[in-house]
C-alpha cells in the first residue's frame, strides 16, 4: 500500500461503526433494567450545549490533524509499532463504549434525562461513571499515538478536556435525579480510569 496511514480512517471507520451498529441492535432487544432507581421527572444539565459545543471542536481540530497528517504523508515515525499501537488503544476506546451501550439504553448527545430514565450501574458502568466519554478519549489518544504530531495532541488534549467537562456537567444532573442513590454509586467508582481517576 503505498500510504499505509490511509488505515487509520478505516480503523476510526470501524469504531464508529461499533457504536452504530451496538445501537441499532439493542434498538430491537428489551433488557431488565439496570436499575430500580429511576428519574421522577425531566432534567438537563446547566450548560451542555456548550460543553457539548467544546468536545464537538475536539473532534473537529481530530479530524483536520488527520487529514494533514495522513494525506499528505506526514506521520512521524516515534517507535516502531506505534499503529498497531494506536490501533489497539482506539480498538480498546470502541470495546469499552459498545460495552456501556448494552447496558446503557437511554443515551444522548447531551446531558438530558427523562422521566422514568433509571441510573446504569451494571456493565461497564461498575468499573467508571463515564465509559463512552473514555471510549472516546481513548479514540483521539489511539489516534494521537498512530500520527503523533502537534495538532492530534492537541486534539487529545481537547477531547480529553471536553470528556471531562461533559462528564462533571452530567455528575450534577445525575445528583439532583437520583440523589442519594448516585451519590453512593460515585463514591465507590472512579469518573473514567477504574480505581484510578
Amino acid at each position: 500500500m503505498r500510504n499505509p496511514d490511509l488505515l487509520l480512517y478505516v480503523v476510526h471507520i470501524a469504531f464508529w461503526a461499533s457504536f452504530g451498529i451496538t445501537r441499532k441492535l439493542l434498538r430491537r432487544k428489551v433488557d431488565a433494567p439496570s436499575s430500580t432507581v429511576a428519574a421522577s421527572k425531566e432534567y438537563t444539565a446547566p450548560f451542555s450545549r456548550t460543553v457539548l459545543a467544546f468536545h464537538m471542536v475536539g473532534f473537529g481540530v481530530l479530524y483536520f490533524g488527520i487529514g494533514n497528517a495522513v494525506i499528505p504523508r506526514r506521520v512521524p515515525s516515534w517507535f516502531a509499532g506505534q499503529r498497531i499501537a494506536g490501533t489497539l488503544v482506539i480498538a480498546l476506546g470502541a470495546a469499552v463504549m459498545s460495552w456501556a451501550l448494552v447496558s446503557f439504553h437511554s443515551w444522548r448527545f447531551r446531558a438530558k434525562l427523562d422521566e422514568g430514565h433509571q441510573l446504569a450501574t451494571n456493565g461497564a458502568f461498575r468499573l467508571m461513571r463515564h465509559p463512552i466519554y473514555t471510549g472516546l478519549t481513548l479514540l483521539a489518544l489511539g489516534s494521537a499515538i498512530w500520527a503523533p504530531t502537534a495538532i492530534l495532541w492537541i486534539a487529545f488534549a481537547l477531547i480529553a478536556i471536553g470528556s471531562e467537562l461533559r462528564a462533571r456537567s452530567e455528575e450534577v444532573v445525575l445528583k439532583q435525579a437520583f440523589g442519594e442513590a448516585y451519590i453512593g454509586y460515585a463514591k465507590r467508582t472512579r469518573r473514567f480510569i477504574p480505581f484510578v481517576y
